[in-house]
C-alpha cells in the first residue's frame, strides 16, 4: 500500500518510513499551533457576548485571577456587535467590590457554560415600574427585617447594579459600595459632586465648582451641640431641611447595603460629626436619632 506521507514529510524524514526521537523538532508544530489558536478563537468568539449568569476568572486589582458571576452586561457605544462591558461580583469577595470589568480582564478559557435557570425571564418578569420603585424606595430605613422573602429577593434584583462608582465630596474621592436610588437624570452618571456643606450633588466638576462660588454654608444646615476641639456635632431636623435630609439618605444608601430610603424624613432627627478648620466644617459621619437605625462614618474623611 502507497505511502500517504508527504513529499516534504519525506523528504524531512518525518513520514511514517522515518524515525524520530520525541524531543526532535516537527515543521508541522507552526501548522499545528496556527489551527489550534484559530479553533480557540472561533471558540472564544462563539460563548460572545457572555450570558448573564455566567461563570468565569476575572483580573482584579491585585493582578491575580478570581472567579466571578456576570450579573449584568451593557453595549459599549461605538463598538462591534460583541464588545460589551460586564458587571461581575466577585465571589469570594462581599458585593461592595462588584465593577464593570472589560473583556481583556476576562479569562474566556475558564468561563463555565452554564447559566443561571430562568435568568432572562426573572430579569424580564422584574421590570421595575415608577409604582414599585417608590414603594421600595420607601421602605422603612431599619434595613430589610421587615420585607418577606419575595421582597427582600425583588429589592436585591433591583439593586444588584451599582449605579454610582465614586463620589468626590470635600477634598477627597471615595469609591462607593452599592446602589442608591438617585432620580431618573442621574442615571448616565459614572462619578457624582457633592457640596460638603449642603449635599447638593452635580453631574459635572464644573457645576460644582459654580455652586461652591454661590452656596452660603459652611457646616451643615442645623444647631452646633457639641464641640470638642476640632470636632463638632451638629443636629439637623429633617422636618426643617428635607433636602438636606434627603441628600444626606443618598449618600448614606451608597456604603449602606441593608438599608432602603425613606423619602419623607419630617420624623427625623440627623447628627451630623463634623472637623472644622478655617474653610468650614466638614462632614466624617452621622447618625439618625430613631434607635441610632443608620449610623456611617466615612473613615477617609475622620483620619
Amino acid at each position: 500500500m502507497g505511502s500517504l506521507d508527504s513529499p516534504r514529510e519525506r523528504e524531512n524524514g518525518n513520514g511514517n518510513g522515518g524515525c524520530r526521537s520525541p524531543g526532535d523538532p516537527k515543521l508541522g508544530d507552526g501548522v499545528m499551533i496556527v489551527v489550534e489558536s484559530e479553533v480557540m478563537k472561533k471558540r472564544r468568539a462563539s460563548m460572545l457576548p457572555l450570558e448573564v449568569g455566567t461563570r468565569v476568572m476575572c483580573r482584579w486589582r491585585d493582578s491575580k485571577y478570581h472567579p466571578v458571576k456576570v450579573i449584568e452586561r451593557r453595549k459599549m457605544p461605538s463598538a462591534g456587535p460583541n464588545d460589551y462591558e460586564y458587571y461581575v461580583h466577585y465571589t469570594e469577595f462581599n458585593r461592595r467590590l462588584d465593577e464593570w470589568v472589560k473583556l481583556e480582564q476576562l479569562d474566556l478559557d475558564s468561563v463555565e457554560t452554564v447559566v443561571d435557570e430562568k435568568v432572562e425571564d426573572k430579569v424580564t418578569s422584574l421590570k421595575m415600574t415608577r409604582h414599585q420603585k417608590r414603594k421600595i424606595d420607601e421602605t422603612h430605613v431599619e434595613g430589610h427585617e421587615e420585607l418577606d422573602a419575595a421582597s427582600l429577593r425583588e429589592h436585591e434584583e433591583f439593586t444588584k447594579v451599582k449605579n454610582i462608582a465614586t463620589i468626590e465630596l470635600g477634598r477627597y474621592e471615595i469609591e462607593t459600595w452599592y446602589f442608591s436610588p438617585f432620580p431618573p437624570e442621574y442615571n448616565d452618571c459614572v462619578k457624582l459632586y457633592f457640596c460638603e456643606f449642603c449635599l447638593n450633588f452635580m453631574k459635572r466638576k464644573e457645576q460644582l465648582q459654580r455652586h461652591m462660588r454661590k452656596c452660603d454654608l459652611k457646616h451643615p444646615p442645623g444647631d452646633e451641640i457639641y464641640r470638642c476641639g476640632t470636632l463638632s456635632m451638629f443636629e439637623v431636623d429633617g422636618k426643617k431641611n428635607k433636602v438636606y435630609g434627603q441628600n444626606l439618605c443618598y449618600l448614606a444608601k451608597l456604603f449602606l447595603d441593608h438599608k432602603t430610603l425613606y423619602y419623607d424624613v419630617d420624623l427625623f432627627l440627623f447628627y451630623v460629626l463634623c472637623e472644622c478648620d478655617d474653610r468650614g466644617c466638614h462632614m466624617v459621619g452621622y447618625f439618625s436619632k430613631v434607635n441610632y437605625l443608620c449610623i456611617i462614618l466615612f473613615y477617609v474623611l475622620s483620619e
